[in-house]
């Protein structure tokens, strides 16, 4: 005789529906700590997170980039004096990079809030409040190629430094899961810069607008493997281009005061951007 009784669901078998309903409610969702990686060049992966908790207007999608600078390495590209940058698709097309993000704070005046070093050359100067600095590219082959550091943890005299590129900015989550930013309703496109465990960086740009202090408290929550993450400039200057073969991928924010719809804003000039070049 068939047996014709329900078949029950275990807790455990209803959080496996739970994430199938949303993997199918959300192509390209992925449980954190998966971001779904595509491999564009070994030591280089594009990925997306789902971020919804936190997501205030537009798409929820974070795209990650993980970054190996073993194997790949970190330029600062400054715009000459005077004048005020270009995208990040521009400063990607005139570096020939293989990808360009945004790169710190700037204030009111449109001038660089805190330390930037490009080839060696620095520009500006340490801001207090500002507690995180992006370093790559040192001179000693014994230090990472490149790393994210706290500065209310870690010492660094910018006389003695020997690292070729430098970025500052605000400090987002430290190595102990601590959020470092204030609580405000601002929502705005997000960039965050991360190294992992395995000293890889990961490039972070959400697709949608975000508070800093929720973002940065479900990034605290997910199960990233990520230390030390940093904040970058928000809202429109929120950028990331991609190029890799035929694999492309462009982000930019638009204005913070603005409805999150599919109009065609002109991105943002940046006075100061990230590129990776592969070694």
């Amino acid at each position: 005789m068939p047996d014709h009784r329900h078949a029950s669901i275990r807790p455990a078998g209803w959080a496996l529906v739970l994430v199938w309903v949303l993997l199918a409610c959300h192509p390209g969702a992925t449980v954190a700590g998966e971001p779904g990686w595509q491999e564009l060049r070994p030591g280089l992966d594009l990925g997306f997170i789902m971020v919804e908790a936190s997501l205030r207007a537009g798409s929820p999608r974070l795209a990650v980039l993980r970054v190996d600078p073993e194997r790949f390495r970190f330029r600062v590209l400054t715009a000459p004096e005077g004048q005020d940058g270009y995208s990040a698709a521009e400063w990607r097309k005139r570096s020939r990079a293989l990808a360009v993000f945004n790169a710190g704070q700037f204030t009111a005046e449109r001038t660089y809030l805190g330390l930037l070093i490009q080839d060696g050359k620095t520009r500006g100067n340490l801001v207090n409040h500002l507690e995180a600095l992006f370093l790559a590219e040192p001179d000693d082959p014994l230090l990472p190629r490149a790393r994210v550091v706290d500065l209310h943890y870690t010492a660094f005299e910018a006389k003695n430094n020997p690292y070729r590129q430098a970025a500052q900015s605000l400090m987002f989550l430290d190595r102990f899961g601590q959020i470092r930013v204030r609580r405000s309703q601002k929502a705005a496109h997000r960039t965050l810069v991360a190294e992992d465990g395995q000293g890889r960086i990961w490039v972070m740009v959400s697709e949608g607008k975000h508070t800093l202090y929720e973002l940065a408290r479900v990034v605290s929550e997910s199960n990233l493997g990520l230390r030390e993450v940093m904040c970058m400039d928000g809202g429109a200057e929120a950028q990331l281009d991609l190029q890799v073969g035929e694999i492309s991928y462009q982000q930019a924010g638009g204005p913070s005061e603005s409805p999150d719809l599919p109009l065609p804003w002109p991105p943002a000039n940046l006075l100061a951007a990230l590129a990776i070049f592969p070694r």
